[in-house]
């Protein structure tokens, strides 16, 4: 099996992993960058990663006269039973927000 075949079997059983443990709902997520970036549009947003108590989430959007899909990563804290933003990061080009990637500006 390549290993691109076994992420692709590990993905679907980290998630649902992160989901029995616990994460910020998606939608809570959205309407919170919402609330923030009225005009955008939301299209993806991805499982993260992290653990004790804390995640990191990864926003997908397009934004008014922006002609490429653009990312953000926000990080949230397990606060008494309520998730809570503690780490807004810089967006970049969709694809190129890890570590490690080669960030590349959102235009």
């Amino acid at each position: 099996m390549t290993k691109h075949k076994v992420l692709q079997a590990t993905l679907p059983l980290l998630w649902l992993t992160a989901v029995a443990c616990g994460l910020p709902r998606t939608e809570e997520v959205e309407r919170a960058f919402l609330k923030e970036h009225p005009a955008f549009v939301v299209t993806d947003i991805g499982p993260g990663e992290g653990g004790g108590g804390y995640v990191y989430v990864h926003i997908r959007y397009r934004s008014p006269g922006l002609a490429n899909e653009c990312e953000v990563v926000w990080g949230y804290l397990d606060a008494d039973e309520d998730w809570r933003t503690f780490y807004k990061g810089q967006p970049g080009l969709a694809g190129t927000v890890c570590d490690g990637c080669e960030r590349r500006p959102c235009a």
